[in-house]
């Protein structure tokens, strides 16, 4: 289920301390299902421990605002802030091993006279986040903001008042899980609070240590362009005009794609395929038009189902389809892969 949250208080901490008491059994449940995965995958609480260690370092020096907040989500959760930034830098942990399989499909048409059209699927695995959260608030600079992201999570999928929005895929590179680096969800949510130009998320993405891969699309009302980021670099992948630009989980970069980890029994080809055959789909005006045309592509991959032969704490879904409007700036969503989406179920909230 996808749930809603508005802030009203303009305060980092306030903001937090009010998500916090707001989400609290849902916080607590989301940071037991990660501590169970990890169980899992085997890891070192002192790996992991080490991981979030170097994410609060990070974020103090390079997000200092974002960590008030997440401190008073803590604080109002009744958590630790180490608890709290567990669920941040859950893309950092799992940087220390690839898991089986992929997560999210995204597409962007540029036309020669508007904005552009994007889709998202958001794939994760099936056993965690059955729940997830729209939330809205008011960054320091009066801008409003809406964001997609799992519980205790600063921002994923989102856009601005100002027009700026960004799609957000995982990536696997070989100099993941080396070093302390800035949480890949709290890099998107500094984008969404301070950008209003691609220029100016591209700086924003160059000037944090990272140490886990991911690719940031970032949308505005004229332009569009992937942000490939990893620990050893980054690259822009610039949209054309009446051109596809689409994204799955494997870097497009020449330079970046040399060190790519292929994740075992990852769709990421098979996906950026349809995603290519299917580009027309891609072009129609609304993002409903968009989720409907491709959800009703047979078999699609861009729709993926757990697979049953897969142990329950690695099988794969999309678990929600999203699309941004950055002429009227608002995010546009329904649970579950194209192939479930319905016009009844569709919804729209703006920034």
């Amino acid at each position: 289920m996808i749930r809603r949250w508005h802030a009203e208080s303009t305060d980092a901490a306030e903001r937090g301390r009010a998500y916090g008491r707001a989400w609290r059994a849902e916080l607590r449940a989301s940071l037991a299902e990660y501590s169970e995965l990890f169980e899992r995958l085997a890891f070192a609480p002192d790996a992991v421990a080490r991981v979030v260690d170097g994410a609060l370092a990070q974020t103090a020096a390079h997000a200092p605002a974002v960590l008030d907040e997440l401190v008073g989500v803590a604080d109002g959760a009744e958590m630790t802030i180490a608890e709290i930034m567990t669920l941040n830098a859950r893309t950092e942990v799992l940087a220390l091993q690839k898991p089986e399989g992929g997560e999210c499909s995204t597409a962007v048409f540029l036309p020669a006279d508007g904005p552009p059209r994007t889709i998202q699927t958001w794939d994760w695995l099936d056993a965690l986040s059955a729940d997830n959260l729209v939330r809205s608030h008011i960054a320091a600079d009066g801008r409003r903001v809406v964001t997609f992201a799992e519980f205790g999570q600063a921002a994923k999928i989102g856009v601005n008042s100002r027009g700026l929005g960004v799609h957000f895929n995982i990536l696997h590179h070989v100099s993941d899980g080396a070093g302390a680096g800035l949480p890949v969800h709290i890099l998107a949510r500094r984008i969404l609070d301070e950008a209003a130009t691609v220029d100016e998320a591209v700086a924003i993405a160059e000037a944090v240590p990272l140490s886990a891969s991911t690719v940031i699309t970032v949308v505005t009302r004229d332009r569009a362009v992937c942000v490939e980021l990893a620990p050893s670099g980054i690259a822009v992948i610039a949209a054309v005009p009446e051109q596809l630009l689409a994204h799955t989980n494997h870097f497009i970069d020449a330079r970046l794609s040399a060190g790519e980890v292929t994740v075992y029994a990852s769709t990421t080809a098979e996906r950026l395929v349809c995603l290519t055959d299917h580009a027309e789909a891609v072009a129609l005006p609304t993002g409903l038009e968009r989720a409907l045309a491709l959800g009703a592509v047979s078999d699609a991959p861009i729709s993926m189902r757990p697979r049953p032969e897969s142990p329950r704490h690695l099988q794969w879904a999309s678990k929600a389809t999203i699309t941004i409007d950055v002429a009227a700036p608002a995010i546009e969503l329904h649970a579950g892969g194209p192939a479930e989406v319905t016009r009844e179920g569709w919804r729209r909230i703006e920034a």
